[in-house]
């Protein structure tokens, strides 16, 4: 085994329960979001995500949305695919909702040369999860898409 894999395994054991909880959780989620994503587009993700039901036993308590989105990013960064910004935002918002947690989707563009970019991000009470506070600067967002009521959690 690598160094580099035994301190991410030594990281992991290192957390609370309840964040290992979080993180197992994203890390089955993103590909599962990243494959919808790819063979439904974006509602289709959504209407999925609404009627999954929601982990056993979330208490807003065990965590905060600063600390569910270091998670998801940890797991879309080191999980079996890398996913993108848009699986990844889907699945933060999910366990965002799944903790009692408010959030908004963002979706933004910007020109880079003669190229359109597009970015997605979360917000949490107006603050970006991911992406920390320039994100606005950087791109032109469309209106916010907050998270459905009803469904799952």
């Amino acid at each position: 085994m690598s160094s580099s894999l035994i301190r991410r395994i030594a990281r992991f054991a290192r957390l609370p329960p309840s964040q290992r909880r979080i993180f197992l959780h994203a890390l089955a989620l993103l590909p599962a979001v990243e494959a919808r994503l790819r063979l439904g587009g974006l509602e289709s993700v959504r209407g999925a995500l609404e009627r999954l039901p929601p982990p056993s036993a979330a208490r807003p308590s065990e965590a905060n949305a600063h600390t569910i989105a270091r998670l998801v990013a940890a797991a879309a960064r080191h999980g079996p695919l890398r996913a993108d910004c848009l699986a990844t935002s889907l699945a933060l918002q999910w366990l965002l909702r799944k903790y009692g947690l408010s959030s908004d989707l963002r979706i933004g563009v910007r020109r880079a040369g003669a190229r359109m970019e597009a970015h997605a991000w979360v917000e949490h009470e107006g603050v970006s999860l991911l992406d920390g506070p320039g994100v606005h600067e950087r791109y032109g967002a469309f209106d916010p898409i907050p998270h459905r009521r009803g469904g799952a959690g």
